[in-house]
């Protein structure tokens, strides 16, 4: 015989609600900054009058740094406090962005994208600490979707603001 259990809607407990739409905030900024930069070709190819292949390079740098230094992350995570680190990774990826922006320099456009993608490197590991240790277990599956969607989200998010892109552009006369 099969027992089921009907498990509430909503939790209780407020604090859950807020860690995982923070976490969940967090993960929709990780892929939002992921998918950034390819809506952006055009603009930037002609900004620093290279070929697709050199802002490839920039791509490169992002995910070579996010890969070769996730794992490290995560063992990081494990010792020191999770929400720290997050939003350290925030901060971090913000201000590369910011830099990679504000500064004409090709060299470092790419060296900023290799700093995002150590800011990259955050997300997971601290995101699925955080919420498999603050969460309701009967709730996991749920609170894990979340955080897969709000990902998808931030996807689908990045090519519709840089579409806007062209509008807000300020070109000198």
């Amino acid at each position: 015989m099969t027992q089921t259990v009907d498990l509430p809607l909503r939790s209780t407990h407020a604090g859950e609600h807020k860690l995982v739409l923070g976490v969940c905030f967090a993960h929709f900024v990780s892929h939002f900054y992921i998918m950034l930069l390819a809506p952006l070709f055009i603009f930037v190819r002609e900004d620093y009058a290279v070929s697709y292949t050199d802002l490839g390079l920039a791509l490169t740098a992002f995910n070579v740094a996010s890969t070769v230094l996730q794992t490290p992350t995560g063992f990081l995570v494990d010792r020191m406090n999770a929400r720290l680190i997050i939003i350290g990774g925030l901060l971090l990826g913000a201000a590369a962005f910011a830099l990679a922006g504000l500064v004409h320099s090709f060299w470092v456009f790419v060296a900023m994208f290799a700093v995002a993608g150590i800011a990259n490197t955050v997300y997971h590991p601290a995101d699925y600490s955080l919420l498999s240790r603050h969460t309701c277990p009967e709730r996991a599956g749920r609170v894990f979707s979340f955080h897969t969607f709000s990902g998808m989200i931030g996807n689908a998010a990045a090519p519709l603001v840089t579409r806007m892109a062209p509008f807000c552009r300020i070109r000198n006369v």
